[in-house]
């Protein structure tokens, strides 16, 4: 795999005020400020995008778009620009509360459980809550005691001595906020986070990424990096992943972050998430065009500068927080050779597509089928699954496939009989401590239904 990384230095000079755009939605007093998932302030990890600081106490809900360019670049026919789904791909959130004395213990037992080098005994550090059967980690998080994993939540939880720290800061995952939404996957949450101790107010949010995925007639790498992207950022990186161009990235690590990339690569190489196609294919894709995601993360400082405290707060403001992010922290423009003044230049018609998705009130489709178990897929499974299988076969010369699994299981049996004289566990007893060791990492069965010491 080939990476390469371009990073060109922004001149600040290009900044534009944030306090000049939106209005204050209502005087109140903001919340004391939250900790972040390892423990510090939210400011004191804010890295190059520094001009954050100053934004407005909140934003206005508007509809108004960036006016429409009247120039349009010759390589680009907006009319090719597809919009195939919006929203919010990620939310971290945190729970200032006292988690329970019982539930203290309990998980700080599991935890121990899980550093056991009795693999019988790791097996066992699993929790039950709700419908959902998380992994207690070996190990903590940042100056978070306990760490609670499925396929809808990354979960950490503070020890009862913890006095800074929220009770909980949670990650909702991707996949579960496109099966039911922000409200209900929040709604689940809540019953969890509920049952581990006292809840003192609703969950804040620490972070929050909004998303558009679209298609576009458009060479992506064509843009000058320090011509064509006005942004508060002093970084910009260029991406190339597998001998191609991948994407660009804003301001990667500091209160805002951006990215532009190309989403059908990351599916196909990294995230493996196809479900997405489904949504694409259903919004007019063609499954052979390359979809490209424009990605804003916001984390808690700069969000609660905006007036987004709440769960409510950000369904309520997204699309004018999108618009503050697309139209104040970053946007493409068409450089003009006769005018020095960046603020003046015209948005490129991609950027005013891009700019203006949030104003549509189409209902997004729902991923119909999702378990909170992290189990593997079936090309790991019956590809990957059979390497062993298959080198057996041509160790043994054998090409009829049931001859082959077989003889393999025949072996494999005599293989662990004579090893138990010295393990003192055959095949049986392996293969089950195999199973229960992955039933806590996919989430799949709970090792502990027949423990009654919980």
């Amino acid at each position: 795999m080939q990476y390469q990384n371009h990073q060109f230095d922004q001149n600040s000079t290009s900044q534009k005020p944030l306090n000049q755009t939106y209005t204050v939605l209502g005087e109140f007093e903001p919340p004391a400020r939250s900790a972040s998932a390892d423990g510090r302030s939210e400011v004191a990890q804010c890295g190059e995008v520094s001009a954050t600081v100053d934004a407005p106490l909140s934003l206005a809900k508007t509809s108004e778009g960036t006016p429409p360019s009247n120039t349009v670049p010759l390589n680009y026919n907006p009319k090719t620009f597809k919009a195939l789904r919006y929203g919010i791909d990620s939310l971290y959130v945190s729970y200032p509360g006292v988690i329970a004395e019982d539930w203290d213990i309990k998980l700080n037992n599991l935890k121990e459980q899980a550093q056991s080098e009795d693999e019988t005994q790791q097996a066992l550090a699993q929790v039950v809550i709700g419908q959902h059967i998380f992994e207690v980690k070996d190990k903590g998080k940042g100056r978070f005691s306990y760490v609670l994993v499925d396929n809808s939540f990354y979960l950490q939880a503070s020890n009862g001595k913890s006095k800074a720290l929220p009770m909980a800061y949670v990650q909702i995952s991707s996949e579960y906020l496109a099966h039911v939404g922000v409200e209900q996957a929040e709604k689940s949450l809540q019953f969890i986070v509920n049952t581990l101790g006292l809840v003192h107010e609703p969950a804040n949010v620490s972070r929050g990424d909004l998303f558009v995925d679209f298609c576009a007639d458009l060479t992506m790498d064509s843009f000058d990096p320090l011509q064509s992207w006005i942004t508060r950022t002093q970084s910009i990186d260029l991406h190339y992943r597998y001998n191609k161009f991948s994407g660009w990235s804003f301001g990667m690590g500091g209160e805002i972050g951006a990215r532009l990339y190309d989403k059908t690569l990351e599916v196909e190489k990294k995230s493996r998430k196809f479900y997405l196609h489904d949504f694409w294919k259903a919004e007019g894709w063609d499954g052979q065009q390359t979809v490209w995601r424009m990605e804003f993360e916001a984390k808690r400082e700069v969000l609660k500068q905006l007036g987004i405290y709440k769960i409510s707060n950000l369904l309520e403001l997204q699309s004018a927080l999108w618009l503050y992010l697309t139209q104040d922290w970053l946007r493409l423009a068409i450089p003009s050779p006769t005018d020095s003044n960046q603020t003046r230049w015209l948005n490129h018609p991609l950027w005013d597509d891009i700019t203006q998705v949030f104003n549509s009130d189409k209902e997004q489709q729902k991923l119909k089928r999702f378990s909170s178990a992290r189990v593997p897929e079936d090309e790991r499974l019956f590809v990957h699954g059979l390497g062993g299988i298959t080198s057996f076969m041509a160790r043994e010369g054998i090409e009829d496939l049931g001859e082959g699994i077989g003889e393999y299981l025949h072996q494999a049996k005599d293989f662990h009989e004579k090893r138990s004289q010295i393990h003192g566990a055959g095949m049986d007893e392996y293969v089950t401590k195999k199973v229960k060791s992955k039933n806590r990492r996919f989430n799949s069965i709970n090792n502990r239904q027949d423990d009654f010491s919980d």
